[in-house]
């Protein structure tokens, strides 16, 4: 980490900035509770134990997409539509924009409750792990990228400016003895103004204000 935050420190505003790959052992997460609608569902905004919005291309050329946990009185929402029909729901960015579908002639809706619903049961297991972590799983990027670090494996993405690289250190360190992982560190590189190495979108690891 700290040669990868050395060969940074002189790239503008991301000098100093470094990501760490947590990269879990097969099994890992085998106690963990999962769920999803189906094998040929993917994780919409990228693959995750944690995943909450799952999509399905059918043969027909609509697409279903299953979103767990929508609204205030939460509900398991199973939508099939054409594909353009979703466009402009945000999906990848918060699954409640599936209630626009409600707007959508010829769209195919069925809810219900969230309360003793599985996916009730993962949501709350994976929230507990990030209050005591602070960071959460990630898995495949998305559809047809390939899995980064081998099928079905499981692993953190976590990066940090100068500032902040002592405490990523430490929870690099817990997470990679607690779970038998391994750390692979990528430095932040001008030129593409991203971090070498194969994973996208890492989870900012900023000391807790206690």
């Amino acid at each position: 980490m700290v040669r990868a935050i050395n060969r940074s420190l002189t790239s503008g505003y991301r000098g100093g900035s470094v990501a760490v790959a947590v990269v879990c052992p097969d099994g890992a997460f085998a106690d963990a509770p999962h769920w999803s609608p189906g094998a040929d569902f993917y994780g919409v905004g990228g693959e995750s134990p944690a995943s909450r919005c799952w999509e399905r291309r059918n043969a027909d050329g609509t697409v279903t997409v299953v979103a767990a946990g929508v609204g205030a009185d939460p509900e398991v929402w199973t939508v099939t539509a054409a594909p353009e029909d979703f466009d402009g729901c945000g999906l990848g960015n918060s699954m409640h924009g599936i209630t626009w579908m409600q707007d959508v002639p010829g769209a195919v809706i069925h809810r219900e409750p969230y309360a003793g619903h599985p996916a009730e049961s993962v949501a709350r297991y994976w929230q507990a792990f990030f209050e005591r972590w602070g960071v959460s799983p990630k898995g495949e990027e998305q559809e047809g990228a390939g899995w980064v670090f081998g099928r079905g494996r499981v692993w953190f993405y976590l990066d940090a400016q100068l500032a902040e690289t002592g405490h990523l250190l430490d929870v690099v360190l817990e997470l990679c003895r607690s779970f038998g992982a391994s750390a692979r560190v990528y430095p932040y590189n001008p030129r593409t103004r991203d971090y070498d190495g194969p994973c996208a979108y890492p989870d900012f690891v900023r000391r807790s204000a206690a």
